[in-house]
């Protein structure tokens, strides 16, 4: 119809996310210019608008971190610092404002819901061994009977009547462990020393070969001749052996190897032990080469040396010939301390040739 203008309606299309619309289109067909949202803006949405949104800020001063920063495409997101709950300023979902508040702790307490981005933690009843004090929790340790109130009393009340016995307790049995554990390690580091500290015999310690074959350097305790007393016994009370004689140290004109008959003329024999002369520390040495060394300590529990006196030489005295010639002497000082003893110990280890050569050993002496 004439007269009537054409109207032109122009169809603008949406922009996509993030661009904001620059110039429309002039006409039906063409293309509208759009631009990108620059910094600190954002279109999340398709839209036709000339202008992007601002991005918010995370308030700080309220305990808000970023969680995801801003872009063209999305807002920045906002949450709450570890150890802090959020606090909706209003009540609509989702919590769009908010702050942040810092979490309650439950020293004492039990826990019955752990403290999380979107709800603050719940606290329970004091803890076992703890007792309440006003609002706090306070352990029983840290109670005196003079500050121990009556909740502290019902709760902690058996504990403060038994506390420090377990402390008075390892007061005590602490020393006596380490004494003990000390003791240990000594013994042990005296057995563990080699017998290469002192002369030793060379032969094997089952072979008794001769008088000659365990002869050895005098150690400076042989060299001071310390001298102990033996015993023999007279005629008439036990056989007397010519080798006692043999360790006789003389000092007079009678001869050493001068036959031990019976002396009728000089009257009726004793009927107890008498001493014989002093016998040089030297002579000990005989009777220590002709025992095998890994027997020594058999050889004088056989001679009923104590234990006792054994572990006590062994503690005090280091060197292995030492210890021979210490346990010895004091088997030496006992008042049954005879040669024939020796002999018979000798003969019960079955230790027959080991005897054999203590006797021609003894017969060779000075």
């Amino acid at each position: 119809m004439r007269g009537h203008a054409e109207v032109a309606v122009l169809t603008v299309t949406p922009l996509p996310t993030g661009m904001s619309l620059d110039t429309p289109c002039t006409r039906n067909g063409s293309d509208n210019i759009c631009v990108a949202c620059p910094a600190g803006t954002f279109l999340s949405h398709p839209n036709t608008r000339p202008k992007c949104n601002a991005c918010y800020t995370c308030d700080h001063q309220t305990f808000q971190t970023v969680v995801s920063n801003c872009s063209a495409t999305s807002n920045i997101v906002c949450g709450c610092e570890p150890g802090h709950f959020r606090e909706c300023q209003n009540k609509d979902d989702p919590c769009s404002d908010f702050s942040c508040k810092k979490c309650k702790t439950c020293p004492g307490k039990l826990l019955l819901r752990p403290c999380s981005e979107w709800q603050d933690a719940q606290c329970g009843s004091c803890k076992p061994d703890f007792y309440a004090e006003g609002s706090e929790c306070r352990p029983c340790h840290t109670s005196s009977p003079e500050t121990c109130g009556e909740e502290c009393q019902r709760v902690c009340g058996h504990r403060a009547r038994d506390s420090g016995l377990e402390y008075i307790l390892l007061g005590l049995t602490g020393p006596l462990f380490l004494g003990a554990l000390a003791i240990y390690h000594k013994r042990k580091r005296l057995q563990m020393e080699t017998p290469a500290a002192s002369p030793l015999p060379t032969v094997p310690p089952w072979d008794c070969t001769g008088p000659t074959a365990h002869v050895h350097p005098i150690t400076q305790r042989a060299a001071a001749t310390e001298v102990v007393q033996c015993q023999v016994w007279e005629p008439g009370t036990a056989r007397r052996s010519s080798e006692c004689s043999a360790l006789l140290h003389q000092h007079s004109s009678s001869s050493t190897t001068e036959p031990m008959e019976p002396r009728a003329a000089h009257g009726p024999a004793p009927s107890s032990p008498q001493r014989c002369s002093m016998l040089q520390g030297s002579q000990l040495y005989a009777v220590i080469n002709a025992v095998p060394v890994r027997r020594w300590k058999e050889f004088m529990r056989v001679l009923e040396l104590r234990d006792t006196e054994i572990e006590l030489v062994e503690m005090e005295v280091a060197p292995f010939r030492d210890r021979q010639y210490e346990m010895l002497k004091r088997w030496c000082q006992q008042t049954s301390a005879t040669l024939d003893r020796i002999f018979a110990a000798l003969e019960h280890m079955d230790l027959s040739g080991c005897a054999e050569t203590l006797r021609q050993s003894l017969a060779l002496g000075p």
